[in-house]
C-alpha cells in the first residue's frame, strides 16, 4: 500500500484522462473522524463545501457508501445530488430516488426479535449501545470498559449463533461494532458494482477506512484506485492510503480546484 500523495502525479494523470470518474466515501471515519458516539461524528463545513463544489464539475459522480442507515447518512451529510448509499448498500437512492433494495433485504420481523434479546442481554453492560438500522442491527461498544468488551462479544455470538447457522443473518464486524445483516450476499463492494454498471466507463475510485470496505476494494481492483484511510495493515488490499479525513480533505480539495 503506497502514500496517495507521494504519487500523487500518477493518480492526478489518471483521473485527468478519465471523462467520468465515479468517487465513492465512506462516512465514518473518512469523511468525518470516528468518534465515541455515532451522532458526534459531524462532517465539517469545510468538507460539505468542498463536495458540493465537487458536484457541480460534470467529471465526477459522487457517491456515499455508508454502514448508517440511508436516511440517517443523507441527513449526515445534506448535501444534494449525491448518491447515497445506506446500510452498506443495502438501500441506495440516487437524486432523491430509490434505485436499489435487494431482495431479502427487509427482514424487520427477525431484526426485532434479535434485537430485543440483545438489549435484554446487553442491558447491564454500561457505554453499549444497540442501534436499529431499519435493514441492519449495529452493537456499538467503544464506551464499553477494556475488561467487558469481550464479555460483550461473548454475549453477541451466543445470541446470533443460531440465526447465523441457519443463513437467516450474516454478522460482520468494525471499528468497536458488530452488525447483524439480512442472510443475503450483498455488500459494498456489490453496491459499487451495481452502481458502475449504471455508470459505465466512469473511473472507480473507493475512499474507506474499515474492514467492511475490502469488498469494495476488491470490486475495483485493477479497474480503479482503491485508498484506504489510516495506518495501513496487510488485512486490508488497497492501492494507496491516506493517513486521515484531514488528508481525505486535502484530497477533495485538490480535486476541486
Amino acid at each position: 500500500m503506497r502514500y496517495l500523495f507521494s504519487n500523487w502525479n500518477k493518480i492526478s494523470s489518471k483521473i485527468r484522462k478519465s471523462r467520468r470518474v465515479c468517487l465513492f466515501f465512506d462516512y465514518d471515519g473518512t469523511l468525518t473522524p470516528i468518534v465515541s458516539r455515532p451522532e458526534l461524528a459531524r462532517i465539517s463545513p469545510r468538507v460539505k463545501n468542498l463536495i458540493r463544489k465537487l458536484r457541480k464539475n460534470p467529471k465526477f459522480i459522487i457517491a456515499i457508501i455508508s454502514g448508517r442507515s440511508l436516511k440517517n447518512v443523507k441527513n449526515m451529510v445534506g448535501v444534494k445530488g449525491l448518491i447515497y448509499a445506506g446500510n452498506h448498500g443495502l438501500e441506495i437512492e440516487e437524486i432523491g430516488r430509490e434505485i436499489l433494495k435487494p431482495k431479502g433485504a427487509s427482514t424487520k420481523n427477525l431484526l426485532n426479535k434479535i434485537e430485543l434479546h440483545l438489549k435484554k442481554e446487553l442491558r447491564h453492560i454500561k457505554g453499549v449501545i444497540v442501534e436499529d438500522k431499519g435493514c441492519t442491527l449495529s452493537i456499538h461498544f467503544r464506551l464499553v470498559s477494556s475488561r467487558k468488551k469481550g464479555l460483550v462479544k461473548k454475549i453477541f455470538a451466543r445470541i446470533v449463533k443460531p440465526y447465523v447457522i441457519s443463513k437467516k443473518i450474516r454478522i460482520s464486524a468494525g471499528k468497536m461494532v458488530l452488525e447483524v445483516r439480512p442472510g443475503i450476499d450483498w455488500d459494498k463492494g456489490k453496491a459499487v458494482q451495481y452502481l458502475l454498471g449504471r455508470h459505465k466507463k466512469a473511473l472507480p475510485v473507493y475512499l474507506g477506512d474499515d474492514v467492511t470496505d475490502r469488498d469494495a476494494f476488491r470490486a475495483i481492483k485493477r479497474r480503479g484506485v482503491s485508498i484506504f484511510v489510516g495506518r495501513p495493515k496487510k488485512a486490508i488490499k488497497a492501492d494507496y492510503f491516506l493517513k486521515s479525513p484531514r488528508e481525505v480533505e486535502r484530497f477533495i480539495k485538490i480535486l476541486s480546484a
